[in-house]
């Protein structure tokens, strides 16, 4: 007994002594949770409760398993009998058991994303829809964002639950969805929730038993539960109340997969005997990180009022670096990597850069392969593996040689033209019985009999892309060209028309790989597409020439979501910017702004002992270069915690008759932050330059002057500054006013 707590602090120590009613242990972050709720399992177990009769939950296999070991380090073999499963391993074993009280076999099957999408297109099919048109994966992702709801689960009508943007009967579709699972004895990863819900609302027989079973419950990251989790833990630990819930409130991110944050906020509204404790004491980083972190989070409402300690006390203030573009925050990250590497004697595995989206990883990659530095992207694949940068690549390799059957066979069908493996089969065949290019018999449609008419789409659009490459770089820019077969092959509109989380980050994903075309033909003003093509293939060959890499001691690469849970040394939170971080997606509620800023928090908090935040006065985008605004966030942090730093890329502006200073108006100004109603401004002077409003500074416009931009539509001038290549122009489009650099952005003058 002595030995499961005398290594626990006062709080840690209650939370594991209280072992009988309900109990919201609210664990800060690096305060030890894991260590609290193994401990706690021990306690109960030293205690004369069975290890049998003991439920945990929690979301991951990694921390089940996790969780498991320490159990059994604390307490010996008979740890294995502690049920302890993920939510949803959790819910299979209690319908394996129990199913058949709602009419469920034992040998159910599970469908995965895959099989799902399967069975979708199957009816697409069915019901006479164009399944490339209307993607199984879109339908799959409404499905499931249908039955995450709580209205879902009430058995509201579900065309009352999500509004219907589809150009066909969703209910129809929907409902033929859930009768070929039930054909098929299947049950896809929201129904094992689902019916294990309903197993515990309508059969009081199976309720009993598994009361009878388990009598104490603990549940980790309640903060991430759903309302079909929460009915779960809430109708099995009916009986005896003795429910241990763990989490943090301020570290809620997940909303978009359907967590609620209500069912934390609300346990004791849920058990008002309930007691609280709070774990405030982290072990894991300096009191500035801790301080930042709080000073961010506070301006929250919806949370339950707590601060988290350093353990360790003082270290190292928080460095904000402020650079002039998305190429000097590359630079100086990973210049500041080489030099801590070299100085405290620390690995690659020390660090990690954190960034909103995945499409923000590219810079840094470019950076890290030059420097030959290791790397790993968590969660997510490296750029220039990502599919759509794959696809858009293989196009422009096939334009360039369509002798190149691997990029035909990979862009034929993409996006869906109705052109399937026979058809390419037939190709190559054909092809290879005549001794000619399948490109020949696509082209000159040497194929007989019935021929989808993709086949003569695609021939077109690659004839007109070839016709176009051969003006490459003298009468079209290697940037327009690629613009051009995004936009031509209908890829773009394809991902738009799809409209789900994964859509707009592969959206995303090609404005980055535009970005990196900008970049390589400002470097260099004759560039071809082969020369483009050929220098990728050789710097993504150089990443590992020997075919090795040492996993185990690579800089990590993450978005902030993919970062919950961990901790780093040293800790890089790029791109703070607003439209950035907070996402443009995410300011347009309260509720959605407070998860922006709980994202931050954890963020934050994954440092240990050195915290680096960059943000950067410009961005290129599709829409043109855009200057940018500190994120809100900065604004909340108190100076005396932070040490300030400017870092432009001198490369950037190199060669363009540019003067760029880097006193510039982004370091004239400073950000300010009004806490009554969560806006923020930018008092930014233009020090340097002229207030008076002239036509004569070399620019192409006037003041005034009605122009159309090819993301923004048309608006007018209100603002000319500068001169030469930093000309900026500031636009109003009514609803909304944004600053360009006159030389990056395609503006069409209107009469």
């Amino acid at each position: 007994m002595q030995n499961i707590i005398e290594n626990l602090n006062e709080n840690q120590r209650e939370a594991v002594l209280h072992t009988e009613g309900p109990l919201l242990i609210l664990a800060g972050a690096g305060s030890g949770k894991t260590r609290v709720i193994t401990h706690r399992i021990a306690h109960l177990i030293s205690k004369g409760v069975k290890p049998w009769n003991i439920f945990a939950v929690t979301f991951t296999n990694k921390a089940c398993e996790e969780m498991k070991k320490r159990v059994i380090d604390i307490v010996g073999p008979g740890g294995n009998s502690v049920f302890i499963k993920t939510f949803h391993s959790a819910s299979v074993y209690i319908l394996r058991r129990f199913g058949e009280e709602i009419g469920i076999p034992q040998n159910f099957t599970i469908y995965d994303t895959s099989d799902q999408e399967d069975v979708i297109k199957q009816i697409l099919i069915d019901l006479k829809i164009d399944h490339k048109k209307i993607k199984p994966s879109m339908v799959a992702s409404r499905i499931s964002a249908l039955k995450d709801s709580d209205k879902f689960l009430e058995g509201a009508d579900i065309m009352n639950i999500l509004p219907d943007y589809f150009s066909f009967n969703f209910s129809e579709v929907f409902n033929k969805y859930q009768e070929a699972l039930a054909k098929n004895n299947a049950l896809d990863f929201n129904d094992l929730l689902i019916k294990t819900v309903y197993l515990l609302r309508h059969s009081s027989k199976a309720l009993t038993q598994m009361q009878s079973m388990w009598h104490y419950f603990m549940i980790d990251e309640y903060q991430d539960t759903n309302y079909a989790q929460y009915l779960i833990a809430k109708y099995l630990a009916s009986k005896t109340k003795n429910i241990c819930v763990v989490g943090d409130d301020d570290q809620s991110i997940y909303s978009w997969r359907g967590a609620d944050i209500r069912n934390i906020l609300n346990f004791e509204k849920d058990y008002s005997n309930a007691r609280v404790i709070t774990l405030e004491e982290n072990y894991r980083s300096t009191s500035e990180i801790l301080e930042a972190a709080y000073h961010v989070i506070r301006n929250n409402e919806n949370r339950k009022d707590k601060k988290v300690r350093s353990f360790r006390g003082a270290g190292e203030k928080i460095i904000l670096c402020k650079t002039n573009n998305e190429y000097g925050e590359g630079e100086f990250v990973i210049n500041t990597i080489v030099t801590l590497k070299k100085q405290e004697n620390l690995k690659n595995k020390d660090f990690a850069i954190f960034y909103r989206t995945n499409a923000q990883s590219r810079i840094f990659e470019d950076f890290l392969r030059k420097e030959n530095l290791p790397y790993r992207i968590v969660g997510g694949l490296k750029f220039y593996e990502r599919k759509e940068i794959k696809d858009i690549l293989a196009y422009l390799k096939f334009i360039v040689n369509t002798n190149d059957t691997v990029s035909l066979h990979r862009i034929i069908n993409v996006p869906a033209r109705g052109i399937g493996k026979a058809t390419i089969d037939r190709i190559a065949e054909l092809a290879y019985s005549m001794n000619i290019s399948q490109w020949t018999v696509i082209r000159d449609n040497l194929l007989t009999g019935r021929v989808p008419k993709g086949i003569e789409d695609f021939a077109t659009i690659i004839q007109k892309l070839k016709n176009q490459a051969m003006d490459i770089p003298h009468r079209i820019k290697l940037s327009d060209f690629i613009k051009t077969i995004i936009d031509l092959t209908g890829y773009r509109e394809s991902l738009i028309e799809e409209n789900t989380l994964e859509s707009r980050a592969r959206l995303d994903n090609i404005e980055e790989l535009l970005n990196s075309v900008y970049d390589y033909q400002e470097h260099n003003p004759e560039a071809t597409a082969e020369a483009f093509l050929q220098d990728i293939s050789l710097y993504t060959s150089e990443e590992n020439p020997s075919g090795e890499e040492d996993k185990s001691n690579c800089i990590t690469l993450m978005t902030v979501h993919n970062a919950k849970g961990l901790e780093f040394p040293v800790v890089f939170l790029t791109g703070m910017e607003e439209d950035t971080f907070p996402h443009k997606l995410c300011v347009d509620t309260e509720a959605a702004l407070e998860e922006e800023r709980r994202l931050c928090y954890v963020g934050i908090t994954r440092a240990m002992n050195r915290l680096y935040i960059t943000t950067a006065q410009l961005r290129r985008s599709y829409a043109g270069m855009e200057y940018k605004t500190p994120s809100r966030f900065l604004s909340e942090i108190p100076k005396n915690f932070i040490i300030l730093k400017e870092h432009n890329d001198s490369n950037f502006f190199e060669g363009r008759g540019s003067s760029f200073n880097q006193r510039d108006a982004f370091f004239d100004g400073t950000p300010s932050f009004n806490e009554k109603n969560h806006t923020f401004a930018k008092t930014t002077v233009l020090k340097r330059e002229s207030h008076k409003q002239e036509d004569s500074n070399g620019s192409a416009f006037a003041i005034r002057e009605r122009v159309l931009h090819p993301k923004y539509g048309t608006g007018r001038i209100v603002k000319i500054e500068g001169s030469g290549d930093n000309i900026k122009l500031t636009i109003s489009f009514g609803v909304t006013t944004k600053v360009f650099m006159e030389k990056y952005t395609p503006l069409q003058k209107l009469n």
